[in-house]
């Protein structure tokens, strides 16, 4: 599914002033080997996703989003992403250290992204 324009422009924005701090957080669980896989909830709502841990508090930042820190394995085991779709999860997955993949957890518009960290960039899929 495909992120209407508004969504996305405003998930970029917010990306780029946290962007860095996201980095830093999915390279320590890579080099911790908490998983190959990291992927960073994003919610614009007041409800609390069941999924991750909060790594940013929009009102901290004064953006739009939350953003909690999840992998694979965990949306694997909560039923977001099928066991049986896992490998084709990974085939999609692009290289962690140039892309974050976000999961937009809005109701209305469920989605992966890959994002690059490297500024000024933008890449949907």
């Amino acid at each position: 599914m495909n992120l209407d324009e508004e969504i996305y422009k405003s998930l970029h924005d917010d990306l780029e002033i946290c962007r860095d701090y996201i980095r830093q957080i999915s390279m320590g669980m890579i080099k911790g080997e908490v998983t190959k896989y990291p992927i960073f909830v994003a919610t614009r709502g007041e409800n609390d996703v069941d999924i991750g841990l909060p790594i940013v508090n929009r009102a901290d930042f004064d953006i739009s989003w939350n953003f909690n820190a999840s992998h694979l394995e965990e949306f694997v085991s909560k039923g977001v992403v099928v066991r049986d779709k896992t490998n084709d999860f990974i085939k999609a997955y692009k290289n962690p250290l140039e892309f974050m993949c976000v999961f937009v957890a809005e109701e209305e518009a469920m989605s992966f992204v890959f994002m690059p960290y490297e500024r000024n960039k933008a890449n949907l899929n």
